[in-house]
C-alpha cells in the first residue's frame, strides 16, 4: 500500500494530464452540432458532468474489475477522440437521440465482443491498426483547424470569404495557446510534459479573458446560482432531458458507431500492451486485454444513457506509467475519486463551457497532429514493403479521398440503405479500416519478395 501522502499526488498527476482531453471531445461534438441545430444548455451541462463521472467509474472498474469486466491494471479512462467525426455527422443529420441510441447499442455490443477478444484480435493485422490510427488523425485535424480559425464566430466567414479584420483576436488567442503548448513540451522535463495541453488551455483562457471588453470572447453569463442544484447535482439519464421515439433507431448510424467501437478497441489493446511492457516488463495477458475492451464497451453504453460519449483508455496516462513506473492501483484510485467529486458540481461543467473554441482549437491541434504522427510511426514499424505500401495507398487514396467529394457522401435523408451506407463513408476512419482489413488478406505476401525495376537483379 502506497502512503496516502504519496498516492494523492501520484493520482492527481494522472487526472491533470487527462482532464481537459476527457472533456474536449464532448465540447467539440456539441459545438459542431449546435452550429446546425439547437442543443440545450441543460444537455451540454449534464453531458460534461456525466463524462467526468463515467471516466471515474471506468477508471475504477479497470483498476478493480467486476467479474471479467476490467483489466486490473493502472489504466485511466476518458472520452475517446476516435468517435468525434462520426458523432458530429450523426448528431447533425439525425439528432442527439440517434447519437445516444447508437452509442448505447454499440457499447453493449463491443462490451460483449470484448469478452471474447482472444478469438478475434489476431485477425486484425498491425498494418490495419496503423491505418486506423492514421485515419483518426486525418479526420480530427480538420475539426481542430475549424476551431483554431474560429469559423463558427459570426462575421468571420461572409460569402465563403474569411475576414481577418473580425477574426484576428481569435487567431491571436488560438496561436498563443498553440505556441504555449509547443514551448511547454520543449522546455519541460519528465512527466510534466504530459500536462502540456492543460498548461496551454490555462494560458489561452487567460488571454481570451483579456478580450472580454472587446468582443465578450469568454461568456460568463451562463453562470446561474439560483438554487442548491446550481452548486451540487447528480448527472441525469438522457431520456429525462430529451424525448426519444422509434425514429431514433437508425441502422446506418448504429453500424457506423459500432465500426468505430471496433477501431477504438484496437487502440485499447495497443494501450494495454504498451502499459504492461512499460510498467510491468511483461506481455499483457488475454484476460487483461479482453477485460479492458469489455469495460470500455459497457461503461461507454452506460455513459451514453446519461448523455455522455464513448470512453476508452488514455494513451497519455500510459506514457506517465512508462516514465514514473508507478503502477500502484490505489494511487490511480485517488485520482478517480477526485473525478467522482468533480462530476457532482455543476459550476465545474459550466466553467468548462466558457472556454472559447479558439482556445480548444489551439490546445487540440497539436494533440490531433500527434495522433496522425503516431499512425505514421506505426506504419513505419510495419515496414514499407510493396504490400504494405499498396494497402496504405488504397486505404488513404480511396478511404480518405472519398471524403473530399461531398456530392458522393451527401445524405438524401430518405431512410434508404444507401443513406445508411453514406453515414459510414462520410468518415475516413471506417473507410480506411475496412479497406486495409480487406486488402491485408487479399494481397499476396509474395509482393514483398518481388524486385522493383530499380533494384539489381541476381
Amino acid at each position: 500500500m502506497v502512503p496516502l501522502n504519496k498516492a494523492v499526488p501520484f493520482g492527481l498527476q494522472h487526472i491533470l494530464s487527462m482532464f481537459f482531453a476527457n472533456i474536449a471531445p464532448l465540447l467539440i461534438v456539441f459545438t459542431s452540432i449546435a452550429a446546425k441545430q439547437d442543443v440545450s444548455q441543460t444537455v451540454i451541462d449534464n453531458g460534461i458532468r456525466s463524462a467526468i463521472l463515467f471516466a471515474a467509474i471506468g477508471t475504477t472498474i479497470q483498476l478493480f474489475p467486476v467479474w471479467k469486466v476490467g483489466a486490473k491494471l493502472p489504466i485511466v479512462v476518458g472520452l475517446s477522440f476516435t468517435f468525434v467525426g462520426m458523432l458530429v455527422e450523426i448528431g447533425t443529420f439525425y439528432g442527439l437521440q440517434t447519437l445516444f441510441v447508437s452509442t448505447i447499442i454499440g457499447g453493449v455490443a463491443i462490451g460483449i465482443i470484448g469478452l471474447f477478444a482472444k478469438y478475434w484480435r489476431k485477425f486484425i493485422k498491425p498494418i490495419v491498426s496503423a491505418s486506423v490510427v492514421l485515419g483518426i488523425g486525418l479526420s480530427l485535424i480538420p475539426v481542430a483547424a475549424q476551431q483554431f480559425f474560429s469559423t463558427d464566430v459570426a462575421g468571420v466567414i461572409v460569402d465563403s470569404a474569411y475576414h481577418f479584420e473580425v477574426a484576428w483576436p481569435y487567431l491571436l488567442v488560438a496561436s498563443m495557446t498553440f505556441l504555449s503548448g509547443v514551448l511547454f513540451l520543449i522546455f519541460m522535463k519528465g512527466v510534466w510534459k504530459n500536462v502540456s495541453v492543460l498548461f496551454s488551455l490555462f494560458i489561452g483562457y487567460i488571454l481570451a479573458c483579456c478580450f472580454i471588453p472587446m468582443n465578450n470572447m469568454v461568456d460568463f453569463s451562463i453562470f446561474h446560482f439560483n438554487s442548491v442544484t446550481d452548486f451540487i447535482d447528480v448527472p441525469k439519464p438522457i431520456f429525462l432531458l430529451i424525448p426519444f421515439t422509434g425514429e431514433c433507431f437508425n441502422i446506418g448510424a448504429i453500424v457506423s458507431v459500432f465500426i468505430i467501437y471496433i477501431v477504438a478497441s484496437t487502440e485499447c489493446i495497443g494501450d494495454v500492451c504498451s502499459l504492461t511492457k512499460a510498467g510491468l516488463n511483461r506481455e499483457a495477458t488475454e484476460q487483461e486485454i479482453s477485460g479492458a475492451v469489455a469495460a470500455d464497451g459497457f461503461i461507454s453504453a452506460l455513459g451514453g444513457a446519461f448523455g455522455s460519449f464513448p470512453l476508452t483508455t488514455f494513451a497519455q496516462n500510459v506514457g506517465i506509467v512508462s516514465q514514473t513506473k508507478v503502477v500502484n492501483r490505489f494511487s490511480i484510485l485517488m485520482g478517480a475519486l477526485l473525478l467522482f467529486a468533480a462530476s457532482f458540481f455543476p459550476p465545474i461543467s459550466t466553467l468548462l463551457q466558457t472556454i472559447p473554441n479558439c482556445v480548444v482549437g489551439g490546445c487540440t491541434l497539436i494533440l490531433f497532429t500527434s495522433i496522425l504522427l503516431i499512425g505514421m510511426q506505426m506504419v513505419s514499424e510495419c515496414g514499407f514493403g510493396r504490400r504494405n505500401v499498396l494497402i496504405m495507398g488504397i486505404s488513404i487514396g480511396l478511404g480518405y479521398g472519398i471524403t473530399f467529394v461531398p456530392e458522393v457522401t451527401n445524405l438524401a435523408r430518405d431512410g434508404s440503405f444507401l443513406d445508411s451506407l453514406k453515414i459510414v463513408i462520410q468518415n475516413p476512419v471506417p473507410n480506411m479500416f475496412f479497406l486495409s482489413l480487406l486488402f491485408s488478406y487479399i494481397l499476396p505476401k509474395s509482393l514483398d519478395e518481388e524486385k522493383t525495376p530499380s533494384e539489381p537483379q541476381e
